[in-house]
């Protein structure tokens, strides 16, 4: 489907807007939105270069989440690393 099926919320109790990528290898395959408190991801479209270079497998990836000040929208210094397993059905 050229998506990544995933669940990332950013909670509501949070004072940050986030952006989520999806990486593996070193590469970002996805990308979120900016995700205001509250509200979550379950899809996202993977980057267009990518989307035919993953073949069938697990992979060992990660989430990097990039947090945004909610007043100024400047990029915070702090960024988080979730590691993940990636599975690519064809």
């Amino acid at each position: 489907t050229e998506k990544a099926r995933m669940m990332f919320g950013n909670p509501s109790k949070s004072n940050q807007d986030i952006i989520v990528q999806l990486i593996v290898q070193d590469t970002v395959i996805a990308q979120s939105g900016l995700i205001n408190p509250g509200n979550k991801v379950t899809t996202l479209d993977l980057v267009p270069k990518i989307k035919h270079s993953l073949s069938e497998g697990t992979y060992i990836g990660k989430y990097l989440v990039l947090f945004y000040d909610r007043e100024t929208g400047e990029k915070e210094i702090v960024t988080t690393e979730i590691a993940v397993n990636i599975t690519v059905h064809e």
